[in-house]
């Protein structure tokens, strides 16, 4: 289960969505997603689709899937353009224990297939964790294995990525996922710090922050930096409202969110008052994804809970934030959704709103299990409260989990 845990944000969906959404037409944007054949399986392809006004979705029409030999794929970062996508893999296949090796580049399409870019291929010694595009210039920032934050230019024709700068977070570090405000001025880095050489239980986790030259890319510590948040299960999914005033994360196997307000001034980051809220109600779920609803009034948290074979549920909360602290409250009719085995991950449309949702009906690739489907909800603009408004399953009858996703803007 680390592969939903670690990175944020995981569905998939085929054509003949059912219910809601305006149906083919022209896309307003397209969709990427990593999709596996359960736990621990290693072989993932990536997967691209339409996404329609409303929340309507159809697979791209002729679309290869991209082969991935890790766990639950590697992330997924598509350049502000939306002209690039980038993904991890390793060179020659993988099995337990295999790292990325490789930066791989494609063309995205004017009908949303992806092409190999013609600078395809960047290899890397120390293995890429996470990728992170820049939304205001054409930077990528790949977290590393060893500890080190890279900062790549990016040549938009080619896919070529040229290193700039790069910078070492600490040493014997576990590397977690990254994320950058709206504005482009300031990234958070998540990792673990295990002291000497990991003979002794972790350090609680690590949130870095860095400000970002906005002509060279170049990160600069924020003071303060970095913060700790008293977990000691590591940092998962995190997401930034629109605005870019508060940062919400989740503490990878526990049930609480962590809350900061970042200073728009330096980027520092202060505890909100109250953090960490808790989801699930009186049940402790595991959080698997965050997203912030365009409007940057809601958050939605994808949950798993601990069920009994062929039980299933709802597994949406959704917390309203208070506009002026960031603190979150649980929405009445938390949670939401379709009962399912579990949520892999969410992601908002940034445009209206409706958020999608990985759900999975069955956690084994054999015949009878239902392959992993995306549901797409509108969210009520005043209570938060979540409709499901259509609902698609992954071209593959083998896949029954979806890990990553990622959406052109």
């Amino acid at each position: 289960m680390d592969a939903r845990i670690v990175w944020t944000i995981a569905f998939a969906l085929m054509a003949g969505c059912g219910g809601g959404g305006s149906g083919p037409g022209t896309p307003s944007r397209f969709m990427y997603v990593n999709a596996d054949q359960g736990p621990n399986e290693f072989y993932t392809e990536t997967f691209g689709f339409a996404v329609y006004s409303g929340g309507a979705l159809q697979p791209v029409k002729g679309f290869a899937p991209v082969p991935s030999s890790l766990a639950g794929g590697g992330p997924l970062a598509i350049t502000r353009d939306s002209k690039l996508l980038y993904t991890t893999d390793t060179d020659e296949g993988g099995g337990l224990g295999s790292v990325a090796d490789q930066i791989k580049a494609f063309q995205i399409n004017p009908d949303g297939s992806l092409t190999p870019a013609p600078s395809p291929t960047l290899s890397m010694a120390d293995g890429p964790v996470d990728l992170v595009p820049l939304p205001t210039a054409d930077f990528l920032y790949v977290s590393s294995g060893s500890g080190v934050l890279s900062v790549f230019a990016i040549n938009s024709a080619t896919g070529a990525l040229t290193l700039k700068s790069s910078l070492s977070l600490d040493s014997n570090i576990v590397v977690q996922s990254a994320v950058i405000t709206p504005n482009g001025k300031y990234i958070y880095q998540a990792y673990v710090d295990y002291p000497n050489g990991f003979t002794q239980p972790p350090a609680p986790p690590q949130l870095a922050a860095f400000s970002i030259d906005p002509t060279t890319g170049t990160l600069s510590a924020v003071p303060g930096s970095p913060v700790s948040i008293l977990s000691h299960y590591g940092i998962g999914s995190m997401s930034i409202d629109p605005t870019g005033k508060f940062l919400y994360a989740t503490y990878g196997i526990n049930n609480e969110v962590a809350a900061f307000s970042i200073d728009a001034t330096s980027g520092a980051l202060t505890a909100v008052p109250g953090s960490p809220f808790t989801t699930g109600g009186s049940e402790t779920p595991i959080v698997t994804g965050l997203a912030v609803d365009p409007s940057g009034k809601f958050l939605v948290a994808g949950l798993e809970f601990s069920l009994q074979p062929g039980e299933m549920r709802s597994c949406l909360d959704v917390l309203s934030i208070d506009s002026g602290t960031g603190a979150l409250s649980l929405v009445p009719g938390s949670p939401f959704g379709p009962a399912v085995v579990f949520c892999g991950g969410i992601a908002a449309d940034p445009s209206e709103p409706i958020v999608y949702v990985g759900a999975a009906r069955g956690i084994q690739a054999n015949p009878g299990v239902p392959p992993a489907t995306v549901v797409a909800l509108s969210v009520d603009p005043t209570t938060g409260a979540l409709t499901p408004v259509g609902e698609a399953a992954v071209p593959d009858a083998t896949k029954v989990e979806v890990d990553v996703i990622a959406m052109t803007h």
